[in-house]
């Protein structure tokens, strides 16, 4: 069987308001702010280990390269 429509509340009532409202949204605040900070200074240490390990890898392949290479005009007689 249907129930009867609850009324809203009268204009009149407020709602209970959270004293500690105001000292917990800053607190929350803060915390967002902290976070995003460290997520930025994260992402500034990746990218600066992702070009070392770029420029490692290309000291690492010419020098393999030119290992390589000694060893195939070595091996062939080509050049000097």
């Amino acid at each position: 069987m249907a129930q009867a429509a609850t009324k809203p509340p009268s204009e009149g009532t407020e709602p209970p308001l959270d004293p500690d409202a105001v000292a917990k949204a800053f607190i929350r605040e803060r915390a967002r702010r902290v976070a995003r900070e460290k997520h930025l200074e994260e992402q500034r240490k990746a990218r600066i280990r992702y070009w070392i390990v770029i420029v490692a890898l290309f000291f690492a392949a010419v020098i393999l390269t030119a290992s390589i290479w000694d060893q195939v005009k070595t091996l062939f007689g080509v050049g000097t």
